[in-house]
């Protein structure tokens, strides 16, 4: 069977039907779905993503803030050494990370230093800590997952990630 031109098919009405018809065909059986269907795999595919999120979101639990704790490069984490998308996702969560360890490890402690060395003493609560820690020094602290605040704990002298619920201010 040879190929017509488009211009004569319009001419040729029997071409042009046999022409739409295929398509008809074509596009039932390869394309269309009863629309039942559709809804039930987008549904499906809703529950998949929501399982995925609430599996990949940590535990709400008090700890100790440190590397891990921020919201940011979360996402980027956990990724297969063998997996191609690791040559991206891995220096941009190494980037996120080293960021809080910066903070938790070098900026907070060098402050509560400078504070021990000044006033010879820790700071007495939360506020106090906030105020003459954090903001006095301009410390960047990462952004927590909903949920959770930072609560400094005056009678250890270490900055805490928590739950809101159990945030006692």
């Amino acid at each position: 069977m040879q190929i017509a031109p488009i211009h004569s098919l319009t001419r040729n009405t029997t071409a042009f039907k046999k022409l739409l018809l295929a398509g008809v065909v074509l596009s039932f059986q390869f394309g269309c779905k009863p629309e039942q269907e559709v809804q039930k795999e987008q549904a499906a595919q809703k529950q998949a993503q929501a399982d995925a999120a609430a599996a990949a979101e940590p535990p709400r639990v008090a700890q100790k803030a440190g590397v891990g704790v921020g919201s940011k490069g979360r996402s980027l984490d956990g990724g297969s050494e063998n997996n191609p998308a690791t040559i991206i996702s891995g220096p941009a969560a190494a980037y996120f990370r080293t960021k809080e360890k910066i903070v938790f490890e070098i900026q907070v402690p060098q402050a509560m230093n400078l504070y021990m060395a000044e006033k010879g003493r820790n700071p007495r609560n939360h506020d106090e800590f906030m105020r003459d820690i954090v903001e006095f020094n301009r410390i960047p602290l990462p952004k927590l997952p909903t949920g959770m605040v930072y609560r400094y704990d005056s009678e250890k002298a270490e900055l805490w990630v928590v739950p809101e619920s159990q945030s006692n201010p």
